[in-house]
């Protein structure tokens, strides 16, 4: 796949692993961001350093979008940090648009099919985890995962109600039970490579392209691709709590019923991210504790945009009882909705 490395239009690389250090392991971490995320990616980031300071941590980051006080706070990053390397690639425009994107989804999220093409090249394993994923604890049972030519990807299953008509949907049988979530995916690099995984991704994809089989799009792919290749991990790996789930909560505290001692890795689905200026609940303390001690902490935290988020930041509001700023967001919602309905983009 010549044209995925000629896609690749600039590697900035910053920090270096000591050799001679104590830390004897390397763990490779790879995101996929366009500009919208890459602040979560930071964050995240600065979570598993604080967490995994008993390993070397190679961080590779391909997005679409960067400018120079980003690579100023990496060099930062880097500096502040010992045995911490940070390479961020940059994915050009032309590759990009061949992706799709969907209401839910950005194209960006096709950005881990070119990172495990690009880096299967040189890295023997990979773990790919989503920008909006926080570390709350050590990784490094990862590394003692016993992957195979057989079973090469490390993967935590989705939520119930994706095992369901998503799961079905695609007609494999087998699979319902069995659909994962690919938001943290570990996987053994050569396997991707030697099986070519990325010509039939890109097959499939131009194989639909209304959507109409792949609604999940790049989630659903990897789900044929990798079946019966998997081996299903505990969900303190991916850890699925969305801050909008406080919606319904009878009490801030509730999210303890999920993310436990145990969890490593919290993945904060959902529309409202953890780094939303319009929530500050006790389930984003982990986001806060790596985002107060980055390079981004002087950083604002970010506004809404576009309807979908006017329109739960309302709910939030009400919940909170700042009414009229809920009016004010339900507005902005419904004016959204209208010309997104009536009048076009």
């Amino acid at each position: 796949m010549t044209k995925i490395f000629s896609s690749i239009t600039k590697i900035i690389q910053s920090g270096n692993i000591n050799q001679n250090a104590s830390c004897s392991e390397v763990l490779e971490i790879a995101y996929g961001v366009d500009k919208e995320f890459l602040f979560g990616a930071a964050i995240s980031m600065q979570s598993i350093a604080l967490y995994n300071s008993n390993v070397a941590l190679n961080f590779h980051v391909f997005t679409d979008f960067i400018d120079d006080d980003y690579i100023k706070r990496i060099n930062g990053f880097t500096q502040k940090n010992v045995n911490i390397t940070v390479s961020v690639y940059l994915v050009s425009k032309e590759l990009a648009k061949t992706f799709p994107s969907s209401k839910q989804w950005s194209y960006a999220t096709f950005f881990r099919f070119v990172a495990f093409q690009y880096l299967s090249e040189t890295c023997a394993t990979l773990l790919y985890i989503d920008a909006d994923v926080i570390c709350k604890g050590k990784l490094t049972g990862l590394l003692d995962i016993d992957l195979t030519t057989d079973k090469f990807a490390a993967v935590v299953r989705d939520v119930p109600f994706m095992q369901d008509k998503p799961a079905k949907r695609l007609n494999l049988p087998g699979l319902p039970g069995n659909y994962f979530n690919a938001g943290v995916m570990f996987l053994k690099l050569a396997e991707w490579r030697k099986r070519d995984l990325m010509s039939l991704a890109i097959k499939m994809l131009a194989d639909d392209p209304l959507h109409l089989k792949y609604k999940c799009l790049d989630q659903d792919i990897l789900n044929i691709l990798l079946f019966e290749h998997c081996v299903f991990i505990s969900n303190d790996y991916d850890c699925f709590y969305g801050v909008d789930y406080e919606l319904k909560n009878k009490s801030d505290y509730d999210y303890k019923k999920v993310i436990t001692e145990d969890t490593k890795l919290i993945h904060y689905v959902g529309v409202t991210k953890p780094w939303h200026d319009w929530v500050d609940y006790p389930c984003q303390k982990y986001f806060f504790d790596a985002y107060d001690s980055s390079c981004w902490s002087d950083v604002t935290l970010l506004p809404a945009n576009g309807e979908k988020q006017f329109q739960v930041k309302s709910r939030h509001y009400w919940k909170n009882r700042f009414y009229f700023s809920s009016i004010i967001c339900f507005a902005k919602y419904r004016v959204m909705k209208f010309f997104r309905k009536y009048v076009g983009n």
